[in-house]
């Protein structure tokens, strides 16, 4: 399974807010710049994880955004869950495939996306900065 692009970029502006000082607000340009993508990207997914409370969000003059939750309280799981549109890995109806009703690839495909979200879900956030001192340095954190 491949995780779109808006998913991969939820990860790392998470993981990025999550190793900033407690309380720096964090500005749209400085995600952009630190991992080089599109601004219109990073608005729309800051957008939605301020939603969903991931992030706190503060806008106007002298806004920006922290970590909404603490990291050890963000699941992975469930994180994908909410960025990814569907989990579904092949299409069988559009254009509906002529060995649909007795095919058993769907549910092969269902058992690993399952077992795929089995391991995300025994990990949070705070896993994924456990070498905190390496990724400040790779990330030029002050």
């Amino acid at each position: 399974m491949k995780l779109t692009k808006h998913t991969d970029y939820a990860l790392r502006i998470l993981m990025y807010a999550a190793l900033q000082p407690e309380g720096r607000l964090l500005s749209i340009q400085e995600v952009t710049d630190t991992y080089d993508i599109s601004r219109n990207h990073v608005m729309k997914i800051v957008q939605k994880l301020g939603h969903e409370g991931y992030l706190t969000t503060i806008r106007g003059k002298g806004g920006g955004f922290t970590l909404g939750k603490p990291p050890e309280a963000i699941n992975l799981g469930e994180l994908v869950r909410c960025m990814e549109t569907t989990m579904k890995v092949v299409e069988c109806e559009q254009p509906m495939c002529r060995i649909s009703p007795g095919c058993e690839l769907k549910g092969v495909l269902a058992e690993a996306v399952a077992a795929f979200m089995e391991v995300l879900n025994r990990y949070s956030l705070a896993d994924l900065i456990g070498n905190r001192k390496e990724l400040i340095r790779l990330l030029a954190i002050a």
